[in-house]
């Protein structure tokens, strides 16, 4: 099964490239797509580096926006995301999340960021599953970029939604040592980073009425 990678990306210079050198060496994927949601800081030149198809939007867009452009023309199996904020990711970790797809008969698999202490751990399952860590079947993933909800920070939730509503197999797996910078640690501060809480609750709440044929 042949796999592609999303990254959407936006003000991430301090990451993104630790991202990209283990997607690159990773025997398990086949295309790396980049999306550049239009920054402003040194993230574009770090992305021209590797042999990476890259996306341009003219101005930032959101990160569920930059996703859907990112998977418009994908033709392989497997599509497997990734935020470009991350720390301590490596290439055992791209195998731990494409294994219950390629040979467990998951639909999707949500990687859990390992947060660094045994209590955050240990109830990470539970919360909103929203972390961007993720591989999910193409045919699967097609269906779910069809609903308007996935723009701005809604993404997730609409993948878990459909994913729960059609009953297909969802797999957590713990990401060990990978975590990320949250937004509320950027430049962009708490007030972004409770807009996006907001956005991911108001999305939850108007999929409540959705049904997928």
């Amino acid at each position: 099964m042949k796999v592609t990678a999303v990254v959407p990306v936006y003000n991430e210079e301090k990451t993104i490239k630790n991202v990209l050198d283990v997607l690159t060496s990773s025997d398990m994927i086949n295309e790396i797509i980049v999306v550049d949601d239009g920054s402003t800081d040194n993230t574009p030149e770090i992305i021209k580096k590797f042999n990476v198809k890259i996306i341009t939007l003219k101005k930032p867009r959101g990160k569920g926006y930059a996703v859907k452009v990112g998977t418009k023309d994908i033709k392989t199996n497997i599509i497997i995301f990734f935020d470009a904020d991350l720390i301590g990711l490596k290439k055992e970790h791209v195998d731990v999340l494409l294994e219950p797809v390629t040979k467990g008969g998951a639909a999707m698999v949500i990687g859990l960021r390992d947060k660094g202490n045994i209590i955050a751990n240990m109830i990470m399952p539970y919360f909103p599953l929203t972390g961007g860590e993720r591989a999910i079947l193409t045919n699967v993933f097609m269906e779910i970029r069809k609903n308007p909800f996935i723009e701005g920070w809604g993404l997730e939730s609409v993948m878990n939604d459909y994913c729960k509503k059609k009953k297909l197999k969802v797999v957590k797996t713990k990401l060990t040592g990978v975590d990320h910078i949250g937004m509320q640690h950027k430049k962009y501060g708490l007030m972004a980073f409770l807009r996006q809480i907001y956005d991911v609750a108001i999305t939850k709440i108007k999929l409540f009425g959705v049904k997928y044929d």
